[in-house]
């Protein structure tokens, strides 16, 4: 990338992570809310079409989280194929068309969110997952 290009993508990145008051401190001085914003920075500065977020909202405020999660939903609206690593299902719900449920390293379930939660007739991933981990006999019947 050219210099020209790194400030300006820079610039956008760090108007839309909410970055501006801290981009020129060193990372040892940062939160770990903001330490987590700048990785997230860092490796999108290129603008890359394929994204890979590996729980990006741990160790976030609230208000950071959600920074981050629009900013995930925005790259999906926009085009970007996006594959998320998370255990918080409501960011599941609300980020993921197609889902991969994992547990104990076994992919147990797989395919578009909707149709997974109509077959399991409920609105909530989150009771996916405790049916399919109960019929495992990880957790009991909740």
């Amino acid at each position: 990338m050219n210099s020209k290009k790194i400030k300006n993508r820079t610039e956008e990145l760090a108007e839309y992570l909410d970055m501006k008051s801290y981009l020129d401190k060193p990372v040892v001085k940062l939160s770990t809310g903001m330490k987590q914003k700048a990785s997230l920075a860092v490796s999108l500065i290129h603008d890359p079409e394929i994204i890979i977020f590996d729980e990006p909202t741990n160790g976030l405020d609230i208000l950071a989280s959600k920074v981050v999660v629009d900013f995930i939903y925005d790259s999906k609206k926009s085009g970007k194929t996006v594959v998320l690593s998370t255990h918080i299902m409501s960011e599941a719900e609300k980020l993921c068309d197609d889902i991969g449920i994992i547990l104990d390293g076994e992919l147990e379930e797989q395919g578009n969110m909707t149709k997974i939660m109509e077959n399991y007739s409920t609105n909530k991933l989150e009771d996916v997952f405790f049916t399919i981990a109960s019929k495992k006999g990880v957790v009991e019947n909740v």
